[in-house]
């Protein structure tokens, strides 16, 4: 009987305080609410307090219920404030802008020349890592992979403390080039010329590249290839131009779970000749959009925008 007493007081409590709420709202708020959620919040406060008046602990607690389960539904929302309000959907926004950022698209910004013609200095793309597998936070472990790693993507790594060769600058920076071999492939580089498979990757001269920034070479010869049908352009040092310079020897056979890169500017590209193979779980994503570009040595803002390559495909 006491146990009884006591729910029965306290389910009482837990009412009037419910009813205390939706009344508040209705005050503060009523402007806002729609005629029909008016009524329909006084026919369930009014059978709430006949309830606390003559009801038993059954009908206290299923009347409560009921104009809880309106409450959640109608105007729970009108019982926060603005600020909370704002903030909560501040903290919504920013939650999920991360969580795409570290399992859907991330942006890269392009830092040097190696990948002349198909990325500029001053790039900004963005990223696929959903494609290759979404990453478990913390972990390099990669799960639920959408498709490999093929011929002719551009791809976002880290090197890693496996890769054996070289003498990177960071090993733990982030890296973009042209997978051109992967797991299995044989890969040969005769002069100018790629080969995989024992086939040579078939190019087309298309005539001048002129680039101004002489860091780099003022004109270079630039060839039409082709790898998994993407069409894409190298670039070359004009006159004696040999791909071959770097450190590894050719003919090699590209190992499981490893990829071969290389940059479309092919004679100013640090790449899988000088240090080796990439591990694939190193790959971070497959660059697919330029979605800003712009050149930094122009003199004003007009002029520094590349506004035709913004929201441009990358092949």
């Amino acid at each position: 009987m006491i146990i009884t007493w006591v729910k029965k007081k306290l389910a009482i409590r837990s009412s009037k305080r419910l009813i205390r709420t939706v009344r508040g709202i209705i005050r503060k708020k009523g402007e806002f609410l729609a005629p029909r959620e008016a009524d329909q919040a006084q026919v369930r406060i009014i059978a709430c307090e006949k309830a606390i008046e003559f009801g038993s602990l059954h009908e206290i607690r299923t009347s409560r219920k009921a104009l809880k389960i309106f409450f959640d539904d109608n105007l729970r929302s009108y019982g926060k404030s603005a600020v909370r309000q704002n903030i909560e959907a501040l903290v919504i926004a920013v939650a999920l802008a991360l969580a795409i950022r570290a399992f859907v698209v991330q942006p890269f910004k392009i830092p040097s020349g190696s990948m002349l013609p198909t990325l500029l200095v001053g790039d900004h793309i963005l990223i696929n890592k959903f494609v290759y597998g979404t990453r478990i936070p913390l972990t390099n472990k990669v799960f639920f992979p959408f498709s490999g790693i093929d011929r002719g993507d551009i791809v976002v790594f880290k090197l890693g403390g496996d890769v054996a060769m070289g003498d990177m600058p960071d090993k733990e920076a982030f890296y973009i080039k042209r997978t051109v071999g992967i797991a299995g492939d044989e890969i040969d580089i005769r002069g100018r010329d790629l080969l995989i498979n024992g086939r040579a990757v078939a190019q087309v001269y298309s005539g001048d590249y002129e680039y101004t920034d002489h860091k780099f070479f003022s004109v270079a010869d630039r060839y039409e290839q082709s790898l998994s049908g993407k069409k894409f352009s190298v670039i070359y040092r004009k006159g004696t131009s040999s791909t071959t310079k770097g450190r590894i020897n050719f003919p090699l056979i590209v190992p499981k779970d490893r990829i071969f890169v290389m940059g479309d500017n092919r004679d100013n590209s640090y790449d899988s000749r000088f240090w080796g193979f990439v591990p694939a779980e190193n790959v971070y994503g497959r660059a697919f959009m330029i979605h800003w570009s712009w050149n930094l040595s122009n003199p004003d803002f007009v002029n520094k925008v590349r506004w035709q390559r913004i929201f441009s495909k990358i092949e």
